[in-house]
């Protein structure tokens, strides 16, 4: 038997670019391991922004109903086992890689008699891990997040009781379409027939193409824009008002305008799953949304005797927005005064570092540009150069911990400084890592790419 060690070496091994991504493998893998899905019900929801957002807070809610639920997400921010929950856990490390040592020789054995198409990537195997893991845990729900895009991403072997696609905007071009149309496409894959799928505020390109595929398959759709509308109910709650109901008096554990967005969402997404039998109530729901922790996304952590870090996964120019939003608003209702804040900042493949440094720019006084922990970074001498051109303050430390340290004695100069630490989620895992003194192995070297229905295929850039 393998050792956790040599099988998380064998795993991070499994490249994605040399392969041709197909749905088949994973329903072949799916069956091979005995259809897991079929041993619970699911909400699956795909999105270029929010997606993990809604699908914690989704998840919370479950939980806060008693009801037994697994969450599934990606990508981790310091170790694999925080991909898979149970209720309120991640998976623990001894059970995860029994179940990966079962799949790898299943794996096997299917590439042998011609049951498998082609060996599975690491998102395919850890999805597999996933659904085993609710199945023999007896989960009754789990919320079960897209890892990119939607029509050929390992999770959509599921048929849900719903789906949710949270945005849509320009993202991984060159791996889902260089047009919203496209990109709206490839997630409105996860559309299945007779299965109610929920849109947020998308573009109307987008709206129109999820739409139409809705059409196609004889999908009830419901829109955001119809069905949704939120409301300030002052003392930093709010309200929602749904087809069903309005709930007031709502409090987001997580921050920013654009948390209550997704919030609203999660809440139509989990009445939509209780038409179909899941037992959710009201009171519930408000609990979950309370109760709801996500790490990287606007996570503040302080420490003694150092400037406050905040660290927010925005990696995108739309991210980016929310983020500078987050802030200003803060800084408009009084929670918080402006701060002098240093920014550690990385970028990987795919990304224009103008793109999110230009939102940001009226926030940030200073910028230490570091390199993430995966090959995929881009040069951060390239970033800053680019960063230093368009007027910023910038610096180069292009190691993370080193980037951080720098960020605190540049933040600590000032009274009241900050450290903001975003641009990759990556790099959001290496800050965590550091900070809280974490332990796990970082990220495999590539993540699963697939092609866009043009036929353009490219290692993925998350």
């Amino acid at each position: 038997m393998q050792s956790p060690d040599e099988l998380l070496d064998w795993l991070y091994g499994l490249k994605g670019p040399s392969l041709k991504w197909d749905l088949e493998t994973a329903h072949a893998l799916n069956a091979l391991c005995g259809r897991p899905d079929r041993a619970f019900r699911a909400l699956h929801v795909a999105g270029t922004n929010g997606k993990g957002s809604v699908a914690a807070m989704a998840h919370a809610m479950a939980l806060a109903a008693g009801i037994r639920a697994g969450l599934y997400t990606s990508p981790h921010l310091v170790r694999p086992e925080e991909r898979i929950r149970i209720d309120g856990d991640e998976i623990a490390g001894p059970a995860l890689f029994e179940r990966i040592g079962r799949l790898r020789g299943l794996a096997e054995e299917g590439v042998l008699s011609g049951a498998l198409p082609r060996f599975p990537s690491f998102f395919e195997m850890m999805t597999a891990a996933a659904f085993l893991a609710f199945a023999e845990e007896r989960v009754r729900f789990a919320v079960v997040e897209c890892g990119l895009g939607g029509r050929l991403d390992a999770t959509n072997v599921i048929t849900p009781l719903a789906a949710v696609v949270t945005t849509v905007a320009m993202d991984h071009v060159a791996i889902l379409g260089p047009t919203l149309a496209d990109i709206a496409q490839e997630k409105a894959g996860i559309v299945k027939p007779g299965i109610p799928v929920l849109a947020g505020w998308l573009p109307e390109d987008a709206r129109a193409a999820l739409a139409a595929r809705a059409r196609a398959v004889g999908a009830p759709l419901h829109a955001a824009a119809r069905e949704l509308a939120i409301e300030d109910d002052g003392a930093g709650r709010f309200a929602v008002a749904t087809p069903e109901r309005t709930y007031r008096g709502l409090v987001c554990a997580l921050s920013g305008a654009h948390q209550r967005r997704n919030a609203a969402l999660a809440i139509r997404a989990i009445e939509l799953c209780r038409e179909r039998g899941l037992a959710v109530p009201p009171e519930a729901i408000a609990e979950g949304l309370a109760r709801v922790r996500w790490p990287g996304r606007l996570e503040r952590i302080e420490r003694a005797e150092q400037p406050a870090f905040l660290l927010d996964a925005a990696h995108n120019p739309e991210g980016a927005a929310a983020l500078a939003e987050a802030l200003a608003a803060a800084e408009r209702g009084g929670a918080r005064e402006r701060r002098w804040r240093v920014a550690v900042f990385g970028v990987t493949e795919g990304r224009d570092p103008l793109e999110i440094y230009t939102p940001l720019a009226g926030a940030v006084d200073a910028w230490v540009v570091t390199r993430p922990a995966i090959d995929k970074a881009l040069d951060p001498a390239a970033v800053a150069g680019m960063l230093a051109a368009a007027g910023a303050s910038v610096e180069v430390v292009d190691e993370p911990a080193r980037a951080l340290a720098r960020a605190a004695r540049l933040a600590g100069e000032t009274a009241g400084g900050e450290v903001l630490v975003t641009g990759s989620l990556y790099l959001v895992g290496d800050a965590r890592r550091v900070l809280l003194r974490l332990d796990g192995p970082g990220h495999p070297s590539r993540e699963t790419q697939l092609p866009w229905a043009g036929g353009a295929s490219a290692a993925d850039p998350r």
